[in-house]
């Protein structure tokens, strides 16, 4: 053994969740995206149990099947390359396999039946993690020229570590068991930037804010020379301008009584100009903050085909696409709109009824969009409304056939309209049913896309067709897949994938708006602070 080696177990989870922790044979160099832990020059043990554990995930069909049939792959690639070693060699980590692109050794390490003798603590071999901590408790016996064949003396475990042995694991139970017993242990993970959120708000001089109204474009240059500081703008960024002292603006002009929202430019790539909103005046929904103005540009854009929209509920997200598509329809710019749900407890087979009756639960957001654009635009139920609410007040008793029992009730009039605009110009599919479509001249909405895997978000990316255009709503802090966080799920992938293409659009919404009742409002508020500290 190397003296001054370190040696790092790696449990399953951590194969799992990061599969080129372990390279491709023909790509070792492949990037490791910013790990939390250099593994440079290390010597990386996978215990002989984790290999076990692969082989039952890798019948599943998941994303941790597959993840491990590709780590499994992976390893077995490596081997071949390499010599593999003998069994004597094998228990005492000496015929590793050479990784030179990273300096790192990798060894498997099937752990002596007789070691736990030299051991207080016996682990079942049903005992994933007592197995692990085994391994890496060999693996130290085996650093300071030990052997495991159960020769060595009990007073060993109680003499104080010299081999640096650290468990990679992102489980903690196994990290609370492993420290029990002496064994260090570290998270391992890639440290991600911050999202693309798609918009900047910025503080910018007086003399700039003045010229973009008066003149509802900036120059990429004039952009430069007077915010040197800012970052490189994105194709299709949207900046929200604003100026420091509020004495500043002109008399003309009041930041929070501007219905085309003037304050807001889109970077144009193709121009090299910072341009002003063009479309979100054309919205048959009216913007109530500075994202919405934003998504209802992007949405009403006919040059941006792809549009990412992310933040919490009640921003508008699933409201205004649905409100979009719906006029868009009318207007013949597409041919329907198709509605893809994309949570990931969808189990349409299981679930009674024809395929409408059984996305019918799925789309019920986009249902209750609908309603609540009739209710506050059309003039004829809000009219009836009104009627209702004077015949109560200026009646003190209501008999039982009043002239609104006769007349039906309005939700079920709302009901029977819903139907049928979306008989007209919805439809609602499951997502294995989206993945061999081709979205020609139609809208695809793409609800609670966090859900995805990279994979499957890769796929359902390429599904848009000539004149179509596809919308990834979702928020990443709401992620109900199992093996997907805020890093790795479909929403980011995406966000990464598209960045900087001027077809594409990023919207994302703030928690201060949030548009819904007051209290959602408050709970949105709360969250935010919680994640804060």
């Amino acid at each position: 053994m190397l003296r001054g080696q370190q040696y790092y177990i790696i449990d399953t989870n951590v194969l799992v969740d990061y599969v080129d922790i372990i390279p491709p044979p023909g790509n070792p160099k492949i990037a490791l995206e910013a790990p939390t832990i250099d593994l440079t020059g290390a010597h990386l043990v996978i215990p002989s149990v984790v290999i076990r554990e692969l082989s039952n995930f890798k019948k599943e069909k998941s994303e941790r099947g597959k993840a491990a049939r590709t780590v499994l792959k992976r390893i077995r690639d490596l081997m071949e390359a390499d010599k593999p070693p003998i069994l004597s060699q094998a228990y005492g980590l000496r015929a590793p396999i050479k990784i030179p692109q990273r300096n790192q050794l990798l060894s498997i390490l099937p752990v002596h039946k007789d070691f736990k003798k030299c051991l207080p603590f016996s682990p079942s071999g049903d005992d994933m993690d007592g197995q692990i901590i085994l391994a890496a408790l060999a693996t130290a016996f085996i650093a300071e020229g030990s052997d495991t064949d159960g020769s060595a003396s009990q007073n060993k475990l109680t003499q104080e570590r010299t081999a640096d042995v650290t468990i990679l694991t992102n489980d903690n139970g196994l990290a609370t068991r492993a420290m029990i017993r002496g064994v260090k242990t570290h998270r391992y993970g890639y440290r991600y930037p911050e999202p693309y959120t798609g918009r900047r708000d910025v503080v910018v001089p007086k003399d700039l804010f003045n010229n973009f109204l008066a003149n509802k474009r900036l120059s990429l240059e004039e952009w430069q020379a007077l915010m040197p500081e800012q970052p490189e703008l994105i194709a299709n960024e949207f900046i929200v301008m604003s100026l420091e002292d509020e004495n500043d603006y002109s008399k003309d002009y009041r930041p929070n009584e501007d219905p085309y929202f003037s304050n807001i430019g889109r970077y144009d790539a193709r121009e090299r100009s910072i341009v002003g909103l063009k479309y979100v005046r054309q919205s048959p929904v009216y913007p109530k903050n500075s994202g919405q103005a934003i998504y209802a540009e992007a949405l009403m854009d006919p040059n941006i085909a792809a549009i990412i929209c992310t933040g919490p509920a009640g921003s508008g997200k699933t409201y205004m696409a649905t409100i979009y598509g719906y006029q868009a329809c009318k207007d013949g710019d597409y041919i329907g709109v198709t509605v893809v749900p994309c949570e990931s407890h969808s189990n349409i087979g299981a679930l009674p009824g024809d395929l409408d009756e059984k996305m019918d639960p799925d789309v019920q957001p986009l249902k209750n969009a609908l309603r609540n654009y009739l209710l506050n635009e059309d003039k004829a139920t809000r009219k009836e409304m009104e009627r209702r609410r004077k015949e109560k007040d200026n009646a003190s008793f209501v008999p039982v056939d009043s002239s609104a029992e006769k007349s039906g009730s309005i939700k079920s009039k709302l009901n029977d309209r819903i139907n049928n605009i979306w008989e007209n110009w919805f439809s609602s599919i499951p997502i294995e049913n989206a993945r061999g479509r081709d979205f020609s001249f139609e809208l695809a909405i793409y609800d609670e896309f966090q859900d995805q895997s990279a994979t499957q978000a890769d796929t359902l990316i390429k599904r848009i067709g000539k004149e179509g255009k596809i919308i990834l709503t979702g928020d990443i802090e709401q992620i109900h897949a199992p093996y997907l966080d805020k890093y790795n799920n479909g929403l980011v992938y995406a966000s990464k994938l598209l960045l900087d293409n001027p077809m594409v659009a990023q919207v994302r919404f703030t928690e201060d708006e949030v548009i819904r009742h007051p209290l959602v409002r408050e709970v949105a508020r709360r969250q935010k602070d919680k994640r804060a500290h």
